[in-house]
């Protein structure tokens, strides 16, 4: 019976989100109450729970998020954006596609995929090309690299929220290079796409960018620097160096994340025009942050009720039947993030929502950290499938690329379906090669 209020409690929460139109923060809250309820957890205790995994997600998120909402904005407002995919695109000239969807997977691990995609769409109708490319491959290609950041590597909020689930935010610059390295199929498959529709709808395209390696420099490090700070100590234990404890004490502070992208934001306000906006950059930043915030919180809510239910030792049990080695519970936390994708359209909601289902398993096997980071790509993998008429990214790539709804259904969607399967075959060919 408790196994079914959990799952009943998902099933309500996608009800809620998508049938009824609740807000998604609505829905997590109103079933984390009816989940304890349920749970015969004392009413003063499922509302404490409730408030201390809301305030636990903002202390331990809420600025890494509110500096990367900053840089966004900054890199926006200053041009920076369009001037960095300029370069690229020129220098890059003949590699058109796969130019853009290495800006869409640099630029997503900072600015989120939505806003990025509307800014960066503005730049494939003015890139230097043949007939032979279309609007709908180049945004398609852009669109690609956009998703796969945004679904796998941190500062974005999907995969920090799964990491403060799990009780793991030392291992955020870990998950930042493995991330990177998992992108790469998820990368490729969105170029394959993108050039399956390269001769259909053909455009004409003037082009001409009067822009040198200097220009972009700063907003280069802005990106770069905070993903290097924060992945440091992964490096320098990569590398092998031998540190004394007190020097590895003094890594780990500075490769904290808020340090690092409170760096980043510093960095950021040296920009172009930025000082003379700061106030609408800061106004910006804030209507960017305050629904992923709320969002994350009211997941991790959720996800308190969990832990200090009966759930945390059940779930286990439930499981003694089934070998548990690291693949089978990749796949089980591949396939939540993709049901709880689907259904109801959000990557961001889908990854907390999951990580809050499946913390009870992981914790009480003490994974390694490997096995964290492969869990939490496995759920970021799942929560890509099927983007489709309830995300609200299918709707802004499809209008900017003036796809109709079912070209953009065949070429967006089944590209999502084609990034999520492929970059979780990645996810498990790295376990199996590491066990």
């Amino acid at each position: 019976m408790i196994l079914f209020y959990l799952f009943g409690s998902v099933i309500l929460i996608i009800l809620l989100s998508t049938k009824f139109k609740f807000h998604p923060v609505s829905s997590l809250i109103i079933v984390s109450l009816i989940l304890g309820v349920l749970l015969k957890i004392e009413v003063l205790d499922i509302i404490k729970f409730i408030f201390d995994g809301a305030v636990n997600s903002i202390l331990g998120i809420g600025l890494i998020i509110f500096f990367s909402c900053v840089i966004g904005q900054c890199l926006k407002q200053s041009s920076s954006l369009t001037l960095f995919s300029q370069l690229i695109l020129k220098t890059f000239k003949s590699k058109t596609l796969s130019s853009l969807n290495i800006v869409g997977l640099f630029i997503g691990s900072v600015v989120f995929c939505d806003s990025a995609f509307l800014v960066l769409s503005g730049i494939t109708k003015t890139i230097s090309s043949t007939t032979a490319y279309s609007l709908s491959s180049l945004n398609i290609s852009l669109a690609g690299g956009l998703y796969t950041s945004h679904n796998l590597i941190p500062p974005t909020p999907g995969p920090i929220a799964i990491l403060n689930n799990f009780n793991s935010m030392e291992l955020i610059g870990d998950t930042i290079i493995y991330g990177f390295l998992i992108s790469i199929p998820s990368s490729i498959i969105s170029l394959i796409f993108a050039s399956k529709i390269i001769n259909k709808t053909k455009i004409s395209i003037n082009y001409k960018f009067d822009i040198s390696y200097r220009d972009v420099f700063l907003p280069f490090l802005i990106i770069l620097i905070p993903l290097l700070i924060i992945s440091v100590n992964t490096i320098i234990e990569f590398i092998g160096l031998n540190l004394s404890k007190q020097q590895i004490e003094n890594i780990k502070n500075l490769s904290n994340p808020n340090s690092a992208l409170f760096i980043g934001m510093a960095l950021s306000f040296f920009l172009p025009k930025v000082r003379s906006k700061k106030m609408i950059i800061f106004k910006e930043s804030f209507k960017d942050f305050y629904p992923i915030i709320f969002l994350t919180s009211a997941g991790s809510a959720f996800g308190n009720i969990i832990k200090n239910s009966d759930l945390i030792n059940f779930l286990p049990l439930f499981f003694e039947s089934v070998d548990i080695s690291l693949i089978n519970i990749c796949i089980i936390s591949f396939m939540l993030g993709a049901i709880i994708k689907t259904s109801q359209g959000s990557s961001t909601s889908a990854m907390i929502i999951s990580s809050s289902l499946i913390f009870p398993l992981i914790s009480q096997l003490h994974l390694e950290s490997f096995g964290i980071i492969m869990t939490t790509l496995s759920i970021g993998a799942g929560s890509m499938m099927i983007s489709h008429v309830n995300d609200s990214y299918f709707w802004i790539v499809s209008k900017k690329s003036e796809m109709k709804l079912k070209d953009s259904l065949l070429y967006f969607s089944s590209m999502t379906v084609a990034q999520s399967v492929g970059t979780f075959v990645f996810i498990i060919f790295l376990v199996v090669i590491n066990s």
